[in-house]
């Protein structure tokens, strides 16, 4: 009986979903209002609305601020989930914990049965690992005017995290992951848009809104490189944590 009502479920859904795609105008035509109107209006004052010289990060952050948030939204959710699946199959590092000595006997059968990783690998993430985090960093602070920002800078730190953790095993790594301000980091990237939400509010009476005025224009590039580098904190901090949740079950 519930397929039959979850089928008709999605298929009344998908009705009113498939008449308005067939109603939007053709791909790639010149008349359309996004590129009669919205596109020109992005390029003509992007840079002096959103206060970002890069128009991506004008539009991502600014023009569709709310939408931003809820893609972190998104991002912490799955951290959730998949937290909650492994909470409920008992495969979290917290929960084998109390096992010590069964956890320590795993371990030593797991690295038994993986191959040792090659010394020429390890030497060059070691040697590359802190220029990599520069480059993260640059990526992170510059995505308000060149082509980056905090999604793609996070996700840097967090490949720089997994390859480090492989290198040096996760037993090194853990230290860092599991600090008191664990919860605080992957939850960053959420707690970035309420701050800085909140602070647009306070400045321009709505939420997520950017001060337009040319004396604030150095607030509003703060609020954004803020939103950048919670963004990239948050997403590095949830990636990481999957990695090391995932690995450990």
């Amino acid at each position: 009986m519930r397929r039959p009502i979850a089928i008709a479920l999605v298929l009344l859904s998908a009705i009113p979903l498939v008449v308005a795609v067939a109603g939007l105008p053709a791909h790639g035509d010149p008349s359309a209002p996004v590129h009669t109107h919205v596109s020109a209006h992005y390029i003509e004052r992007g840079a002096e609305e959103a206060g970002a010289t890069n128009l991506v990060t004008g539009v991502l952050l600014n023009y569709r601020g709310l939408d931003a948030a809820g893609e972190v939204t998104v991002i912490f959710t799955a951290l959730i989930a998949v937290l909650a699946i492994l909470l409920g199959t008992g495969t979290t590092p917290e929960s084998t914990a109390s096992s010590r000595g069964a956890s320590d006997r795993r371990g030593a059968d797991r690295e038994s049965t993986v191959a040792p990783v090659s010394p020429i690998v390890s030497f060059v993430v070691r040697l590359l690992a802190p220029f990599i985090a520069l480059y993260a960093a640059y990526v992170i602070l510059h995505g308000h005017v060149t082509p980056g920002g905090g999604f793609q800078g996070g996700a840097i730190l967090a490949g720089l995290f997994i390859a480090l953790a492989m290198v040096l095993g996760t037993r090194a790594m853990q230290p860092v992951a599991r600090t008191a301000l664990a919860p605080w980091l992957q939850g960053a990237a959420v707690l970035s848009f309420v701050v800085v939400g909140t602070v647009g509010a306070f400045l321009t009476g709505f939420f997520l809104g950017f001060p337009a005025e040319p004396p604030l224009h150095l607030v509003r590039e703060l609020l954004i490189i803020a939103l950048e580098v919670g963004i990239a904190i948050g997403g590095a901090a949830v990636l990481a944590t999957i990695f090391l949740h995932m690995e450990a079950s």
